[in-house]
């Protein structure tokens, strides 16, 4: 028999891609015949205590997006990342509740700018990327 805790943090990347999708298109990575805007979310890195019961990452969000509705590739880009920013920092201030994928309810404990918006190179030049950077608290919770 394997023995495994009975307890561990929410995914933080399921976390915030859910939190996102009432807002935008999300999801850990895009496919080609994905629509825009979009935003992929990416789990940079994070560590866990054990002892408190918590986890501590840092998420980067890309918010893409291209020429659409009369607006150019960058105004388009411009408008989702600051719809986007817009979003997390709700989450930030209010700490909601999130549904995950998997049916479950998890809030977080803290959410931190690290990195607003700024705009980055993205292989495809018909397409604006925003990259913002967020550091995620989330507490423990019983798994089944």
């Amino acid at each position: 028999m394997t023995l495994l805790a009975d307890s561990a943090a929410p995914d933080a990347e399921d976390f915030v891609v859910c939190w996102l999708q009432p807002q935008i298109r999300a999801a850990v990575e895009r496919r080609t015949d994905d629509p825009f805007p979009f935003a992929i979310v990416q789990l940079i890195t994070g560590d866990d205590c054990v002892d408190s019961g918590t986890e501590d990452d840092i998420v980067q969000v890309d918010f893409l997006d291209c020429a659409r509705d009369g607006l150019t590739a960058v105004q388009a880009a411009k408008s989702t990342a600051f719809d986007g920013h817009r979003r997390m920092l709700y989450l930030a201030k209010h700490i909601p509740n999130v549904l995950l994928s998997d049916a479950r309810w998890a809030n977080c404990d803290y959410l931190k700018t690290l990195q607003v918006p700024k705009r980055m190179d993205y292989l495809n030049e018909r397409v604006v990327r925003y990259t913002a950077l967020y550091a995620l608290g989330l507490s423990f919770v019983a798994v089944d």
